[in-house]
């Protein structure tokens, strides 16, 4: 954690009341930059749309589709949005407590091996006890911002892409809680009251509403409402297919020497690209 981090963490501790668990947290160099990276993963979890999507540029078959299968279980489950703005203070308190065992508030060394295996990024899930703290279950879309962090592209992320990872979402999750705010406090008190967040939950479910209509009209053959098993297939075929267009569309900008891959020059700048609009809280339809 650099110096500027160090103060504006401390700063934030201390002027949030109860921030006892955020001090606790931050005072910790070896863990800090875990729990953010946990953090983010429950932000993302509150998310819907495509972030990160165009990492399907390194994706083979199984990997998109398994992002297939996720995106179609998104629009099958109805959004649990509560209408809550972005806190990425709160997801980070959350993480600490559901891995600080001896409730000291900070995590110790076995404490933060624990929180390490359940981010070990050389998995295709997280481990239930990170995946259960979020709303939903994401971790296809949270591989994919992993892969726009990982820069170096050694299928793990180090203390610098872990820390540029954290910045990014923390500073989206601010985006966010300011735009819903914007579009959603008419009292303009700078929170959500209940009926402001019932307002946020009706916006969310009628999208996803629209959007589920629209997967019925095309793929529920039979018209009973819902799609079986084998309309299911179907709709997750067309999605990878989609993934192939993609993939191809983006190796047309970024594979210059036109072989097929991105080695890791290429995708430098793809990834960089994501990066900023991450950060520019983009691709989250709140």
């Amino acid at each position: 954690m650099n110096r500027r981090t160090r103060i504006l963490a401390a700063s934030l501790c201390l002027a949030v009341p109860g921030g006892l668990t955020a001090c606790g947290l931050d005072s910790d160099d070896a863990a800090a930059p875990h729990v953010r990276e946990a953090a983010a993963y429950l932000a993302l979890a509150e998310e819907e749309g495509g972030l990160g999507e165009d990492a399907v540029v390194d994706s083979d078959t199984p990997r998109l589709e398994a992002l297939a299968a996720e995106e179609v279980e998104d629009t099958r489950t109805e959004p649990t949005d509560t209408g809550d703005v972005c806190d990425f203070d709160a997801h980070r308190a959350r993480v600490v407590a559901r891995h600080d065992e001896n409730a000291d508030g900070e995590l110790g060394r076995r404490e933060l091996r624990a929180l390490r295996a359940d981010l070990d990024e050389r998995r295709d899930f997280l481990r239930s006890r990170l995946a259960q703290g979020g709303r939903r279950v994401r971790p296809q879309a949270f591989w994919r911002v992993r892969w726009v962090f990982d820069e170096d592209a050694d299928g793990a992320l180090s203390s610098d892409e872990r820390a540029a990872l954290g910045d990014a979402m923390e500073a989206r999750c601010q985006r966010l809680r300011a735009r819903r705010l914007e579009q959603y406090d008419t009292n303009g008190d700078g929170v959500l009251d209940e009926a402001e967040r019932r307002a946020v939950r009706e916006s969310r479910r009628a999208r996803w509403e629209l959007l589920r209509q629209e997967r019925l009209q095309a793929y529920d053959v039979n018209h009973d409402g819902a799609l079986d098993a084998s309309e299911s297939a179907t709709l997750r075929k067309a999605r990878v297919e989609a993934a192939w267009k993609r993939r191809a569309e983006v190796l047309t900008t970024y594979d210059t020497d036109a072989d097929g891959v991105l080695s890791t020059t290429e995708a430098l700048p793809l990834r960089e690209a994501l990066q900023q609009r991450i950060t520019e809280g983009h691709d989250a339809e709140r």
